[in-house]
């Protein structure tokens, strides 16, 4: 049995150690230029080969197996508990026997632990699915960990061009105005509009607020939709940033919240029971159904997680290749209220 290192193959080839595991123990396909380069530093640095059966040939014919790893935003909020549950579901029958998905949860603006969790599964897994804001550090780290050939697919906020595999999330303009549909019926007095949104740099939501800012501007130019205010996406966060629109706009007539930390929302809005504010906000939510039914909630923009989770399977599975294929997957979304429960 050899002794050289995966790591020093991978440092040798120029690529990462998920691609020299999948070349030397037939994991899964990868471009035959990379596995000539894999195994010309394998066989330089002393590594015992054994039978190498060609790539192109029965392997393709053989059952995909494949390490996924998963870096999300903070569990703190409810809707990154049920995306878990799902991608951990659906994602454990790829993966060889004895091993499971893996995940990271970290702060939206942590951008350097989440650099590092993405660096740590590069060593580790052959795709990783990420929930983050589209931030230069993050962009930078994308790019090298895709030329190692992993493959790095964004969940539900995209990126600027960085090496990425793909995308799967909403089309995030259609949300944005659907909600802004919504809101131009619901908005028969004078009022203004308060928007919240995680940060500033998670373009699903920067893309939403836009889209329900167009419509409203096109239907009713008076009407005044307030500067966005921030959630960090957490409870906590959701809370403090509603406290503050009900205490400076007493003519605050409705919320459109996009965005993670609902829940706070929904407690700020309770505490004031004599306020008529309307709350349009993207889910699912935990406990969302009560607050639909009691009217806290007067319509939600819902995500079907576990078709996501299906659908990045599916898209794995076939395009096995790193840098052959980008993916784009829209996914649809719910509206929802107390009336169609």
């Amino acid at each position: 049995m050899s002794k050289i290192t995966l790591n020093a193959i991978a440092r040798a080839a120029g690529v990462g150690v998920a691609t020299v595991d999948r070349v030397l123990n037939r994991r899964a396909p990868v471009r035959a230029a990379t596995e000539q380069k894999v195994l010309e530093a394998a066989q330089r640095l002393g590594y015992q080969l054994g039978p190498v059966a060609p790539i192109n040939g029965s392997i393709q014919s053989a059952r995909v197996t494949l390490r996924m790893g998963f870096v999300l935003l903070s569990q703190s909020y409810s809707f990154y508990h049920a995306l878990t549950d799902a991608l951990r579901q659906q994602t454990q029958p790829l993966h060889p026997s004895g091993t499971e998905p893996q995940f990271y949860w970290h702060d939206i603006d942590d951008v350097e632990a989440v650099v590092a969790s993405l660096y740590t599964l590069a060593e580790q897994v052959d795709v990783i699915g990420l929930v983050a804001l589209d931030h230069p550090l993050i962009r930078h780290a994308i790019e090298n960990i895709s030329r190692q050939g992993v493959r790095v697919y964004t969940l539900f906020s995209n990126f600027s061009p960085c090496g990425h595999a793909g995308y799967f999330g909403l089309d995030n303009q259609k949300a944005g105005r659907t909600a802004g549909w919504v809101a131009s019926h619901l908005l028969h007095q004078p009022g203004s509009v308060g928007v919240l949104v995680g940060d500033h740099r998670f373009t699903c939501q920067e893309s939403c607020e836009i889209s329900f800012r167009s419509y409203l501007r096109e239907q009713d130019s008076s009407r005044r939709v307030l500067e966005p205010l921030k959630t960090h996406e957490s409870i906590d966060g959701g809370y403090h940033a509603t406290r503050q629109l009900l205490e400076e706009h007493a003519d605050l007539a409705l919320i459109y919240a996009p965005c993670g930390g609902v829940e706070g929302v929904i407690q700020a809005l309770r505490q004031q029971p004599q306020r008529k504010v309307a709350l349009i906000c993207h889910g699912p939510v935990k406990e969302g159904e009560l607050a639909l039914i009691d009217g806290t909630i007067t319509v939600m923009i819902r995500h079907e997680i576990e078709d996501m989770a299906r659908q990045l399977v599916r898209t794995v599975q076939q395009h096995v290749e790193p840098g052959t294929h980008f993916s784009q997957v829209t996914l649809p979304f719910e509206i929802i209220t107390r009336e169609n429960l």
